[in-house]
């Protein structure tokens, strides 16, 4: 069979709409499905991280009766669970529930209660200087008090302490050099770190005092001095101090956050960048710090990916508008790693601090907005090539009904004259059967048709047939049905007709015929026989009846009607 007209018809321009629109679909479902596993965990502003409601479960669990929390609650009971490092993990856990919108799950008094237990004077005081403790009855530090401001701040419980008595401990421990030390880390003594700055300057900025009237313009100065030495000019990042060897990628973070808050940096953050050598700290990060998994590792040129030195560049960077210098799927999919079976995060404190807030910060990179574009564009694209399926499935079945009925119009159908055939009529005589009392059953045959074809040809005689065809089809009612129904013998079936009817219907076809002019031979005529449907008969006993009355016309000498 061949293709040609298929191809130039409406169900070949339907069929490729189909095919285009399937291979669209799935390429638009694959761009949905990168995105969907890269960017769809990223929260949206102003909705709820879909991780949320189980981090926040597993977290509340991990709160002790006394307010802290552990990473281990199965250890409530063990007198260990208290330790140096429970102020920091209470606050990571309290952040990031306030960070989830569940501050409301927080037992707030008794996580308040454990950080003024911790609230006291230094043993060396002189004036009025408090700060807080990693546990009661332990040095003051800057590090705790850090953690113990940030965890009050959160709690909106800043009230509870004195803030100003903070804020001059935490300045006591600024050095000439214009960075702070931290009695916390007795390793590096009174040596001015920038960890220990960083986490000074926290401390003041969320307690509202790192402002001229508390911390002055030459204090901050001295920070941003300190800082600007720190910078390896080597390794073109920060180091932990200046002079000593640029060694974890912790040191930029903190590095930024110490010159970040600063209200003289505020006003003009071209000079943070300047100050961060932002341009040649991002191209050391990325070639010393990043892991050929694309995320980040404490130390140089390390395969160690870790979780907080991710955070950290992802936060600082974020601060910066450079999260483009970071690659997201990546980071995305390493973050993910760090979700349980339920969905959401867990193992420890700090790692689930750390992967919430990633996802946080990285909200801006989030493709919302092309998510949504490549759904709707895989869905409409499956919706085309369905529809256009379903019209070419249609026009499909319409084409395969018209050949059916072509099929079946010719089964039925005379090629000749184009009347119905003798196979038509025994349908139609069996649906009027039904309907009707009274039918009848005309037969007619032309006069002197072999004469016809002897005198003027074959071709003559067929137009005559084709033209007498005409003649009758446009003189019968449109409830009967017109046949040939052999050679030049042809049958009309009367529905609702009596006999008087039917004979005086033949007698008028018998005038028009013999009125009639025939284009070939002028003049013919036609004799009838008439025959009536009785009870229970058959077409073929009407045939019989008709054919015999038909037979009798011609015995009286043609050209006349008979009924029997």
């Amino acid at each position: 069979m061949s293709l040609g007209p298929f191809l130039k018809s409406k169900r070949s321009i339907l069929l490729w709409i189909a095919i285009i629109s399937v291979v669209l679909s799935g390429f638009f479902y694959q761009k949905y499905r990168d995105l969907d596993k890269n960017y769809s965990i990223i929260p949206a502003t102003g909705e709820t991280p879909i991780y949320a409601a189980n981090t926040i479960k597993w977290l509340t669990r991990h709160q002790h009766p006394d307010g802290y929390f552990v990473n281990n609650p199965d250890l409530f009971d063990e007198p260990s669970i208290l330790n140096k490092e429970s102020v920091r993990l209470s606050r990571y856990a309290v952040e990031t529930l306030v960070k989830l919108g569940a501050s409301e799950q927080i037992n707030r008094s008794g996580i308040i209660n454990f950080v003024l237990n911790n609230y006291q004077p230094p043993s060396n005081a002189i004036g009025n200087l408090k700060g807080f403790s990693a546990l009661p009855n332990s040095e003051v530090n800057i590090r705790a008090t850090m953690d113990s401001v940030i965890i009050l701040e959160q709690l909106d419980a800043l009230g509870t302490i004195d803030t100003e008595a903070v804020a001059q401990l935490i300045l006591a421990y600024q050095n000439n050099d214009g960075g702070f030390w931290d009695p916390g880390y007795p390793e590096f003594g009174q040596q001015s770190t920038v960890k220990a700055t960083s986490f000074a300057v926290r401390a003041l900025h969320h307690m509202g005092k790192l402002n001229s009237q508390v911390v002055s313009d030459e204090r901050q100065q001295r920070i941003n001095q300190f800082i600007q030495n720190s910078w390896s000019k080597d390794t073109k990042t920060f180091a932990p101090f200046p002079g000593h060897p640029a060694i974890s990628s912790y040191d930029a973070y903190r590095a930024w956050v110490s010159i970040h808050y600063l209200p003289i940096n505020q006003q003009n953050r071209e000079s943070i960048e300047t100050m961060m050598h932002l341009d040649e700290l991002i191209v050391s990060l990325n070639e010393t710090f990043r892991t050929s998994d694309k995320v980040y590792s404490e130390e140089g040129h390390s395969e160690r990916s870790s979780l907080k030195a991710t955070y950290l560049v992802v936060a600082m960077l974020d601060k910066l508008n450079q999260l483009k210098a970071i690659s997201v799927p990546e980071v995305v999919q390493f973050v993910k790693g760090y979700r349980d079976p339920s969905g959401g995060f867990s193992g420890d404190i700090y790692s689930v601090y750390s992967a919430v807030d990633i996802l946080s910060h990285l909200s801006s990179t989030r493709m919302t907005k092309q998510l949504r574009i490549y759904q709707v564009l895989t869905y409409s694209a499956i919706l085309i090539a369905l529809l256009a399926s379903l019209i070419l499935l249609a026009l499909h079945r319409r084409v395969e009904s018209r050949k059916h009925s072509a099929l079946v119009r010719r089964a039925q159908t005379d090629r000749l004259t184009g009347l119905h055939n003798r196979e038509y009529l025994e349908q139609r005589h069996s649906t009027f059967k039904d309907n009707y009392s009274h039918l009848a059953f005309i037969l007619l045959d032309v006069d002197h048709f072999k004469s016809i074809n002897d005198n003027h040809g074959h071709l003559a005689g067929d137009e005559v047939l084709i033209e007498l065809s005409a003649l009758l089809s446009n003189n019968i009612r449109k409830t009967d049905t017109l046949a040939r129904w052999g050679g030049e013998e042809f049958a009309i079936l009367c529905p609702a007709t009596e006999p008087g009817h039917a004979r005086e219907f033949s007698e008028k076809l018998r005038s028009l015929i013999e009125a009639h002019t025939f284009t070939p031979v002028d003049n013919l005529t036609c004799s009838f026989g008439v025959a009536c449907a009785g009870k229970n008969e058959t077409l073929r006993d009407l045939y019989i009846k008709a054919d015999k009355a038909l037979y009798q016309s011609k015995r009286d000498g043609r050209n006349k009607v008979t009924y029997l």
